[in-house]
């Protein structure tokens, strides 16, 4: 059989490549420019942390001093609201509708109310009675002088016992010593051998001590200014 023509020339035989030994070779080294270009990006990171470092450090510190401001007035308020609650007469365990120091001087400006109130007009009857008293005065001056000495010292008594026992019953607070004085007077008056002029001496120094008593107390004051005591209409 006939070879073909040109068969097996021009054919280049294949190269034998070299077997891998299967070991990795070792990485190139660095550069000199490389190594600084990764100094400078580390420098300029570092730069930036120191950056952010010191201003979280700036904002730590002003929170540093806020919480101390804020715990400084946390505690001056509860100072406060403690030294408040003592005036109050209230506590921590206290009830809605406990009864406070408010409510307890609530109460106390109610009865001082209802106080004023009845001793205005107790002082209102006493007014009242006083004038009456003066009116009485005023007549019965005008007969005085026609009276004998006795009769006279009795009737003085009687106007002095009934000014007296007005004022104390309207809380005025009288020397009781003169109506035991009072008393005495009218016993010496009712004894067979009373002498008028022992009872005179005795209605005198007597007169002056009631004058003595009396002058503790501006009656013309009471009667003209009687429309601004509390209570009074």
């Amino acid at each position: 059989m006939a070879k073909k023509k040109g068969s097996g020339k021009g054919k280049k035989k294949p190269v034998s490549k070299p077997a891998k030994s299967g070991k990795t070779p070792p990485d190139r080294e660095p550069t000199l420019k490389e190594l600084k270009r990764t100094l400078d990006n580390l420098k300029k990171q570092n730069e930036k942390l120191q950056k952010e470092l010191a201003k979280v450090s700036a904002q730590s510190r002003d929170q540093q001093k806020q919480l101390i401001s804020l715990q400084g007035k946390m505690d001056t308020r509860g100072k406060r609201e403690d030294i408040l609650m003592a005036a109050l007469g209230i506590n921590t365990r206290t009830k809605k509708g406990d009864s406070g120091a408010v409510g307890k001087i609530s109460q106390s400006l109610i009865k001082t109310d209802e106080h004023l109130v009845k001793m205005g007009k107790r002082i209102e009857n006493m007014l009242s009675a006083l004038k009456n008293h003066r009116e009485y005065l005023i007549r019965l001056n005008k007969k005085v002088y026609k009276v004998e000495p006795m009769k006279k010292i009795e009737m003085e008594l009687g106007i002095m016992n009934n000014t007296l026992s007005i004022m104390a019953l309207s809380g005025f607070n009288i020397d009781k010593a003169l109506f035991g004085d009072m008393k005495n007077i009218r016993k010496m008056m009712l004894k067979e051998d009373a002498e008028i002029a022992k009872v005179q001496k005795r209605m005198v120094g007597f007169k002056r001590k009631f004058e003595e008593e009396m002058q503790r107390f501006d009656l013309d004051s009471i009667f003209n200014k009687g429309a601004h005591i509390p209570g009074y209409r």
